[in-house]
């Protein structure tokens, strides 16, 4: 019995100490995902900078224990020779730009202020204003976003200049009153933060931010606080997920302990019998039996407890935590003593009971408590962080008890069947159907074990494929390959056939975006996927129940009746230009070529400016094999920015105006002037801010309207999208607001696109589940629809890839120019999932849990063969009729 107990309480403190070592390297793995910019602590200064505020600034951050100090001052954009720029001084500045070091920068003297170009675009060595004169050396760029609190890399940033001279700056006269920014930062120090310090910093932080705000000081205080919480959030989840073992642990002890407390209740009968002879009262027999009980069990909680803090010591040292922060936080804390206190009393209290208990239906009404309790928690909060905890437990508990009520009734039963059969048979089932209290406890107690085993294996089997679940739903194939920071797609590096060649497996090209539809009287914006239809078939971790049909038949739904697109005509090898023959009376109009290469890529072409007089327009086409895929009509850029100005401070209609826009056949022209191919325009289609002029158009050209509301016109030949709906996939949602037939009007892009419900998904892998909903088409089908409107729009922006050896891809994506792309492996992320501390702590706890449930079925299974539950006094009898030992 001792045995028992001690294991499991060994098992329960390991659980406790395991919980602590995966909530510190939860917390810690957040806080390192961390970029520097978000480990930052900023105090910002709002209004004049005097000579008190960097102190005071300083003196605040010093208060709170973080790293190495920088000053900042941050000036807003000020055009200096010309070009808008900002100034702004970093001190230390080596630590972030190391190219000051070798330029040995000097400091700003007068109106004299030398400065190192830190991004943002290049400007000329010297910048002039009045009362400042700004010499400029070009520098490493200023990678780090942490100084200015953005990257000077990023686009759309006018150049920045930093020196590292910050009273020199504020001195500057010719800058005095330009609006600028004090700030002092330093970094939160998360090497050494362990999980248990997360309150304690976040509540300073908290106070300090607090304190400055209530002050009505100028000070503003930012801090990591939402990495700070996720950390928290992470590390608090770990101790409860193991609780779901520790909890199947903790009823495999209950059920022990009664199975120990039913072998020694025949002896323990019998002593209680001579002492009541002896005279003893209740009271003292009361006493004789709850001693008996507790000081065993207290021995057993005791020897398992050292065992848990010996297993402490070893599993802190082997994940390299420190051994007296986490026996600290786990085992030598208030709450395990508590804990261990409640252990003892509940342990003694069961073999109490178990003894002197003369009525075994006490265990019916435990059994039918725990299975209230379950169809409650099951009914009532199924999601609630209480109910795995208590699901174990609970659930062996109620088997246990049912088990051992079918078991001593299975006894009986063999008992009357074996009436009739051999003598040694007959004997078992006499001796065990006379006394089957103890047999039925054993039968129950390894029943109960086994199955926690078996729960725990499969448990394990399914946080493992939980993982994987996790990482199909990121990475459907085995690679997704997407724009990295400079927006590049995929395709514009590599043609589909390279990436084919890379992966050595299908590549599918997807079109990301979002798409919006009118709901009642509101407008419903949803994510929006093109993908293959032929490509469904190989996503990973896909279930039946996650559409309305099986995967096959939703993907032939996808697949578009015919031909998606009606291809353009085909300029000759030897074309070197295109003319075209155009006026536009009303104003001047922008012609453009869209000439689609081999690869799907849109090249615009620019023929010229139609005005009042027709004229020929002419350009020379790039070298290659080309399609006429459109022709595109635009504003010139003059008027175009007069419009945008006027439409912006005008709060009434927008500026618009329309031309009649003629144009003749399109012709492809060799070196010599030689017509090629002349390309009617009779049959064209105008969509867009372009729209049929009705008369005026001819079997070779076509009269078109075109409004100046800023966006493209666009001349092209017909196509299956304009009297053909695009098949879709939505979720539920979205589904129900579909008209007649299934018919949703999408704006995708800004463009529209008449869609059809074709079926119903739950989910969809790479788009987030908290989503208002979403659309996936085919991707061919989709960009085709989306090139229809505008040339070029369909482009992909990712590839999903299955590769037959990733390693060989992951080689290519390592090399420019693909290394210049973003790119991710469901390999590496389910590697991830199942490394992650808590995934680690909760599989190792599954593992653990099995094996003590393993060993506690066998000692059971010892004590019942073995143990006091044999009646000697049988045995002798029955040695004494001829029966043998076997």
């Amino acid at each position: 019995m001792a045995l028992g107990i001690a294991l499991a309480a060994a098992f329960l403190a390991g659980v406790a100490a395991e919980g602590t070592v995966a909530a510190d390297q939860g917390a810690r793995a957040v806080l390192a995902g961390l970029s520097p910019l978000q480990r930052t602590v900023r105090v910002t200064w709002q209004g004049p900078v005097t000579p008190a505020v960097a102190p005071a600034a300083r003196r605040l951050l010093s208060g709170l224990g973080l790293g190495a100090q920088t000053q900042v001052v941050l000036l807003g954009p000020v055009r200096l020779g010309g070009v808008i720029v900002r100034p702004a001084a970093i001190d230390p500045l080596t630590r972030w730009l190391p190219g000051a070091a070798t330029l040995r920068l000097g400091r700003c003297a007068a109106a004299s202020c030398p400065m190192l170009e830190a991004g943002g675009g290049a400007v000329s060595p010297t910048l002039v204003t009045a009362g400042a004169r700004i010499t400029v050396s070009r520098a490493s760029p200023l990678a780090s976003a942490v100084p200015l609190a953005f990257s000077p890399l990023a686009s759309g940033v006018q150049p920045v200049l930093v020196t590292g001279d910050v009273g020199g700056l504020e001195r500057l006269p010719g800058l005095s009153g330009v609006y600028r920014t004090y700030s002092r930062l330093a970094p939160l120090v998360v090497a050494g933060l362990r999980s248990w310090q997360l309150p304690t910093v976040e509540e300073r932080l908290a106070r300090s931010a607090a304190a400055l705000q209530v002050s009505g000081s100028r000070f503003s205080l930012s801090a990591p606080f939402d990495g700070l919480d996720a950390a928290r959030a992470q590390a608090s989840a770990a101790p409860r997920r193991l609780l779901l073992v520790a909890g199947g642990a903790a009823a495999i002890l209950v059920l022990f302990v009664l199975l120990a407390a039913a072998g020694l209740r025949r002896d323990q009968l019998a002593e209680l019998d001579r002492l009541r002879r002896a005279g003893a009262r209740s009271g003292q027999c009361l006493l004789f039996v709850a001693a008996d009980s507790g000081w065993v069990c207290a021995a057993a909680l005791i020897a398992g407890s050292a065992i848990g803090v010996l297993g402490a010591v070893v599993l802190s040292s082997a994940s390299g935590e420190p051994v007296a922060g986490v026996l600290a936080h786990s085992l030598l804390t208030p709450a395990a003593v508590l804990g261990l206190a409640g252990a003892w009393i509940v342990t003694t209290l069961l073999m109490v009971v178990s003894t002197l208990a003369r009525d075994q239906r006490v265990l019916d009404v435990l059994a039918i408590v725990a299975v209230a309790v379950l169809v409650v928690g099951l009914t009532s909060n199924p999601g609630g962080d209480t109910l795995p905890a208590l699901l174990a437990p609970l659930s062996c508990l109620a088997a246990g008890v049912i088990t051992f009520r079918l078991a001593a009734a299975v006894l009986r039963l063999g008992e009357r069947v074996s009436r009739d059969g051999a003598v040694r048979t007959r004997l078992a089932f006499v001796g065990l159907a006379r006394a089957p209290s103890l047999p039925s406890a054993a039968i129950a107690f390894v029943a109960v074990s086994v199955g926690l085993g078996g729960f725990a294996l499969a448990y394990r089997a399914t946080l493992v494929r939980g993982a994987a679940d996790q990482a199909s739903d990121r990475v459907p194939l085995d690679a997704l390959v997407s724009a990295g920071p400079n927006f590049d797609p995929p395709l514009t590096l590599a043609p589909l056939t390279r990436w084919r060649a890379l992966a050595g497996g299908p590549v599918l090209p997807v079109r990301r975006t979002d798409a919006a539809y009118i709901n009642g009287d509101t407008t419903v914006t949803v994510p929006a996927l093109g993908v293959p239809a032929d490509g469904l078939r190989l996503i990973h971790g896909w279930r039946g129940s996650d559409g309305s049909a099986p995967l096959a038949v939703l993907a032939r739904r996808l697949r578009p009746p015919g031909p998606v697109s009606v291809p353009g005509p085909s300029l000759p090898a030897g074309a070197a230009s295109l003319a075209i023959r155009a006026s536009a009376p009303a104003t001047a109009v922008v012609l453009t070529a869209a000439l689609r290469g081999p690869g799907g890529a849109v090249t615009p072409v620019t023929l010229g400016t139609a005005g009042p007089a027709g004229r020929e327009l002419r350009a020379r086409i790039p070298p290659g094999q080309w399609e006429l895929e459109a022709l595109e009509l635009g504003e010139p850029t003059g008027l175009e920015i007069t419009n945008a100005h006027q439409n912006a401070e005008n709060p009434g209609a927008s500026t618009q105006q329309q031309s009649l826009v003629r144009l003749g056949s399109v012709r492809a022209l060799s070196q010599t002037g030689h017509v090629l191919l002349a390309a009617s325009l009779g049959t064209w289609r105008a969509v867009g801010a372009a729209a049929p002029a009705g008369p005026g158009s001819s079997t070779a050209g076509a009269a078109v309207t075109f409004d100046t509301t800023g966006q493209p016109g666009v001349v092209r030949p017909q196509q299956p999208s304009d009297t053909r709906p695009v098949p879709v996939l939505a979720d539920p949602q979205t589904a129900a607001s579909a008209g007649p037939a299934g018919r949703l009007s999408l704006t995708v892009d800004g463009l529209p696109v008449l869609a059809r419900v074709v079926g119903e998904l739950r989910r969809f892998p790479t788009l987030a589940p908290d989503a208002a909903g979403f659309v996936v088409a085919d991707g061919a089908t989709l960009s085709a629809a989306l090139d229809a409107q505008l040339p070029g729009q369909g482009r992909s922006d990712e590839l999903w890839l299955s590769s037959a050896d990733p390693g060989r891809l992951r080689a290519a994506l390592e090399r420019p120019p693909l290394s210049a792309l973003s790119s991710s492996f469901r390999a590496d992320i389910e590697q991830q999932l199942r490394t992650t501390p808590l995934a680690r702590g909760v599989l190792g706890t599954l593992i653990a849990a099995s094996a003590v449930a393993a060993a506690l079925a066998m000692v059971g299974l010892l004590l019942a063969l073995l143990g006091p539950g044999r009646d000697q006094a049988v045995e002798r009898d029955l040695r004494e009729q001829g029966i043998g030992p076997g």
